[in-house]
């Protein structure tokens, strides 16, 4: 008994709705086809049409026939898309450069300090950063000691951070700065 219940129940849904998308189509179809063939429209120049739109608040609706605007349209269209493309080359390669400057625009700095000996503080250079060779260690180190204050690399912030506070727990005096900080531009 629940079966043809079932059955009938969905027959008469498929029913209902079938019948309700069928008359909705049917309303939409005459509106479209009254407001096309309404005689509400001025002539322009004999390729445009201008329907007045039977509907309150609603905009009047041009329509264009023949070639002579279609491709002027065209050529706007494309000389939209070139500016546009422009616009975001030149808005990309500004953000490239401006991510560039930035990658190397944290310094850390080694201060001078009479408690460390050179050989402690160029082997801790060489441990903490990896890729700086046992010379250039040698030559940061020499440098602060004699300047009072030495460039150890240039990098973004956060590997700067990183440095700086692994080389403070190491013993050493180190800071980090950004490049629009630094006086002379060293």
């Amino acid at each position: 008994m629940t079966k043809y219940l079932n059955i009938l129940f969905f027959t008469l849904l498929y029913i209902y709705f079938f019948k309700r998308t069928y008359t909705y189509n049917k309303q939409y179809f005459n509106n479209h086809l009254n407001f096309i063939n309404s005689q509400k429209f001025k002539i322009i120049n004999n390729h445009r049409y201008i329907y007045n739109s039977p509907l309150k608040n609603k905009k009047n609706v041009t329509y264009a026939t023949g070639d002579a605007n279609l491709e002027n349209i065209k050529k706007l269209r494309h000389v939209v898309k070139d500016i546009k493309k422009e616009n975001k080359r030149e808005y990309e390669d500004e953000e490239k450069l401006k991510r560039e400057k930035e990658a190397y625009a944290w310094k850390v700095i080694l201060y001078n300090d009479d408690i460390h000996n050179f050989t402690y503080v160029t082997d801790v250079i060489v441990k903490v950063i990896g890729y700086i060779s046992k010379a250039k260690a040698h030559t940061i180190t020499v440098e602060a000691h004699s300047t009072g204050q030495a460039l150890i690399l240039s990098t973004w912030k956060a590997k700067a951070e990183m440095y700086c506070e692994e080389l403070q727990k190491n013993g050493l005096t180190v800071s980090i700065i950004h490049e629009s900080q630094l006086k002379g531009g060293k």
